[in-house]
């Protein structure tokens, strides 16, 4: 029996992954919070995955930085861990910048396409074709993306380097930390991930 045949109020809640928040080795699901291993693939707690993609023009070639998927214990605490003026900067940043109207007329045109969500920075509006870096990120449980939690977002390079600025020294330190436990990556050659 299909989803169509079960009725609409047996269809499962959200969306299958969509591809691009596939792990990109395995090109399965990622089954495993990056900070305490909790098996996210079991459905008891959201989980937010994101990635950070970088294109390269000249070799018609898109890479992705890094990727991560956290659950939301550990995602409420990273954000906890986030100074009060950080917190106070990007807040006020969200709330003036992102333009949340055409982020929902996408998802209203195309109800089961979130890749089509994704086509334009949320803050910026500059489609994804043009970026050269930009770093998306959803919300999920279990095998089933989410909107409730927060929405799908993508950003672009100038978006990204403008909440950058935002941030606290006290909460960059948080952050490459943050890149240095979980990737190796040390601070000099920390993109600006920004934890929504």
């Amino acid at each position: 029996m299909d989803e169509n045949e079960l009725g609409e109020e047996h269809k499962p809640e959200g969306l299958p992954i969509p591809d691009i928040f596939l792990n990109s080795d395995t090109k399965g699901p990622m089954t495993n919070c990056v900070q305490c291993d909790y098996e996210l693939l079991s459905g008891d707690r959201f989980y937010v995955i994101e990635k950070v993609f970088k294109k390269y023009p000249s070799f018609q070639k898109t890479e992705i930085l890094f990727e991560y998927a956290v659950c939301s214990n550990c995602y409420e605490n990273m954000r906890g861990q986030l100074s009060k003026e950080s917190m106070q900067n990007l807040s006020a940043y969200m709330a003036t910048k992102t333009d949340f109207q055409a982020l929902q007329t996408r998802m209203t045109l195309y109800p089961d396409q979130p890749e089509e969500w994704l086509s334009h920075c949320m803050i910026k509006g500059t489609p994804k074709e043009e970026l050269t870096e930009f770093q998306m990120g959803a919300c999920f449980k279990g095998d089933r993306l989410m909107t409730n939690y927060i929405p799908p977002f993508m950003i672009g390079g100038l978006a990204m380097e403008e909440m950058n600025a935002l941030l606290s020294k006290e909460t960059k330190d948080e952050m490459d930390d943050f890149m240095g436990e979980n990737f190796g990556i040390p601070p000099e050659l920390r993109k600006d991930l920004i934890l929504i």
